[in-house]
């Protein structure tokens, strides 16, 4: 029931096949929350996780815990026979993203991972162009900055703890850029080199980060992540031999396509942003139909994959293969 909780509970309650019924948070203050901004009865609050599946008839999971619990919350709720959104980072290594992948391979159960870009009408149009066109991406830009800066001085939010966090911030937030450039080119990510900031002396959390991955067609991206900026923006820019697609943000608001012709002319397409699905909704609707959900377990093996090679790059110095085997 923190932030990413909350808003995950608001879209279940506003969702008309949605029902809370139950919530699991290890702060009784939090658990509070449920019972007077959602409604959840005081019966159906718990700080343990097995009392809960013991007491509550459930269809499906929603985690939002820090990503070093998410594995064995995960693969605890399957055991289960539900279904399961959770959160990103989904997991934190490649063995995890691995047994994650083969697991649902081997069900019928649904996991859909939380990158909600995939629900953006303009990640999404930009996806198409790639994948549905005869487009190829040839070179690729990023960038994703944050103010981490009290959480860095304070180190007590959990995020500074790799045990509960996992890594630092390109692992959890830069991810977002990441994730989106290789779901809208649909590329295949060969090797990287890293280069990085610490905030710990082991080397763990990063504070700044600055990446050049080349994609099995030749193409090449250059994506930077960054801490310790005193605003949040975000861009995406991919070029082919027609032009470009630009996606831009600020703050944590929406993100917004623009399209650059192959004579230099732009223009941003009406995507109808405001009739986005929720990730709830889209998780549902995944669940009642039987089809993929908008982010998988794939998603998330490639993703992981790439992120533990650039971290293995920064630390030796090397360029490193993306191992996707």
């Amino acid at each position: 029931m923190g932030g990413i909780g909350a808003h995950l509970a608001r879209e279940v309650r506003e969702h008309p096949d949605g029902e809370l019924a139950a919530v699991v948070d290890v702060d009784r203050e939090k658990l509070q929350r449920a019972n007077e901004e959602f409604g959840v009865d005081e019966s159906a609050l718990y700080t343990d996780a097995d009392e809960m599946y013991a007491d509550t008839d459930l269809d499906a999971v929603i985690i939002a815990t820090p990503p070093g619990l998410h594995d064995d919350q995960i693969h605890e709720a399957f055991d289960r026979g539900l279904h399961v959104l959770c959160e990103k980072p989904v997991v934190v290594d490649q063995s995890a993203a691995r047994r994650l992948l083969d697991r649902v391979t081997d069900s019928d159960l649904t996991f859909m991972a939380g990158y909600q870009r995939h629900l953006n009408p303009g990640f999404v149009a930009a996806r198409e162009r790639y994948l549905d066109g005869d487009h190829e991406p040839s070179h690729v830009t990023g960038e994703l900055t944050q103010d981490w800066t009290d959480h860095f001085e304070r180190g007590t939010n959990w995020r500074m703890d790799p045990e509960l966090g996992g890594r630092g911030h390109l692992f959890s937030v830069g991810t977002h850029v990441l994730e989106s450039v290789l779901w809208i080119t649909g590329l295949t990510p060969e090797a990287v080199s890293a280069e990085m900031e610490f905030h710990d002396d082991e080397g763990l959390i990063d504070k700044k980060a600055s990446l050049t991955i080349r994609f099995e067609n030749g193409a090449v991206a250059s994506l930077a992540d960054s801490a310790v900026a005193p605003v949040t923006r975000e861009h995406i820019h991919v070029w082919d031999d027609e032009g470009a697609v630009y996606i831009d943000g600020e703050d944590w608001g929406r993100r917004y396509l623009t399209l650059i012709e192959d004579d230099g002319t732009e223009r941003q397409p009406d995507l109808g942003y405001e009739n986005a699905p929720t990730k709830f909704a889209a998780f549902a609707e995944s669940i009642q139909t039987g089809e993929d959900p908008p982010a998988t377990a794939e998603d998330v093996y490639v993703v992981t994959a790439l992120l533990e090679a650039a971290y293995e790059s920064a630390r030796t110095g090397d360029r490193v293969a993306v191992d996707l085997e």
